[in-house]
């Protein structure tokens, strides 16, 4: 694939290249080829939250750089009210489990879960993700050989003690993704927390996240996306590596035991933390992606067209290398966010996801597959949502 790309490319004088994913196999041939003959090209994926198209202009799908860079600039500008309302549905949607365009969908129907230690001091819950399919990406290393090796380095720190921990295993290492299980991580994490006599929850076990991190004072990852939910209760957020979130103000990031020596523990202001976590979801569902208002979900692998986006955009990500807010809009003052930020304090998971998103105005636009893309299509449906084989 590298070689014949290579001579695709010289063939007809490509000067930039459009490649789904880009981060394994065939096509990380072809980002590969592009990288070597010094031409520009830009992945393209599905979005976190259904609308739009998420590209990548010289990186894969699992690049950080080009998304910090927008979730930076973004950090310290307020939402209008209109843009909080959205952001505050993302949350509701999760709490309730009703985010039913996301690509996948984890410990449905879950159960109650009162905090199951009992210690004086802070309440640490430990929410880890095996991100074995980050293994190697250069904008995703730290200086540990793995995220067990970091929670050691995090307690010595810090001084944390067995009786203050909860660690909630990743509900998708008891599913199959493809003939894959999780075991492997579920073994690590056990034997880990065995060890410390730590309080472990497993992967099959239907205790609800969500419950845990509200009861919790500080919520421990390695990248994964519960730091939304916890960052929007205004919980004290620690990421063990990089992560989406890294520039986005709502999280303290520790890359090596070095950066945790030079550091004390953070104490953010709880509102600042929620303020943040909404930006940082209204750039991932409205600033990051591009066309939003003209790809729209309609189930998780069905979407509806409109006319009218501009095809310019994609031609200055070649130019630039930059990701453009496809919503550049912001408020100048924090007020317009304060609705939203009195119904997190609340917990009025409800209110916030019936918010009800005005509708796109726009001419719809056919798109038609090809006849064998349709039954593949058709065939995809009948199987379970996201990447379950």
């Amino acid at each position: 694939m590298y070689e014949s790309t290579k001579q695709w490319i010289a063939d007809n004088s490509l000067e930039g290249v459009i490649c789904f994913n880009g981060r394994m196999d065939l096509t990380r041939g072809v980002t590969y080829a592009c990288e070597s003959v010094g031409i520009p090209f830009i992945s393209h994926e599905r979005t976190w939250f259904g609308d739009g198209i998420q590209l990548v202009p010289n990186g894969n799908c699992l690049g950080l750089k080009a998304l910090g860079e927008l979730v930076s600039e973004y950090s310290e500008k307020p939402l209008t009210v209109s843009q909080a309302k959205y952001a505050g549905k993302l949350v509701g949607d999760r709490f309730l489990q009703r985010n039913s365009l996301e690509w996948r969908l984890y410990n449905q129907n879950p159960e109650p879960a009162p905090w199951p230690t009992r210690t004086s001091g802070k309440r640490i819950l430990i929410v880890p993700s095996s991100k074995n399919e980050f293994a190697g990406h250069e904008d995703w290393e730290t200086g540990w050989q793995d995220n067990t090796q970091a929670l050691d380095d995090f307690f010595e720190v810090y001084n944390i003690h067995p009786e203050q921990v909860v660690l909630r295993c990743h509900p998708n290492w008891s599913e199959n993704i493809g003939r894959v299980t999780g075991e492997r991580s579920l073994r690590l994490y056990r034997q880990w927390a065995e060890d410390r006599g730590i309080h472990f929850i497993s992967s099959e076990e239907k205790a609800s996240t969500y419950d845990l991190i509200q009861q919790s004072d500080i919520v421990v990852l390695n990248g994964g996306s519960s730091a939304v939910e916890a960052g929007a209760c205004g919980k004290q957020v620690v990421c063990l590596g990089p992560a989406p979130y890294e520039r986005a103000g709502f999280a303290q990031i520790f890359l090596s035991r070095q950066d945790m020596e030079e550091n004390d523990l953070l104490d953010l202001d709880e509102d600042l933390v929620r303020r943040k976590t909404l930006r940082f979801l209204y750039v991932r569902s409205h600033r990051y992606p591009q066309f939003v208002d003209y790809v729209k979900a309609l189930e998780t692998t069905k979407y509806q067209y409109f006319e009218g986006a501009d095809p310019d955009r994609i031609i200055r990500q070649f130019e630039t290398g930059n990701i453009e807010a496809d919503d550049p809009v912001f408020s100048e003052f924090e007020n317009s966010e304060n609705e939203v930020l009195s119904l997190l304090r609340q917990n009025a998971w409800g209110e916030l996801a019936d918010y009800e998103v005005p509708k796109t105005v726009g001419q719809p636009y056919q798109v038609s597959r090809r006849f064998a893309f349709r039954w593949v299509d058709g065939f995809r449906s009948m199987f379970s949502r996201g990447d379950r084989g």
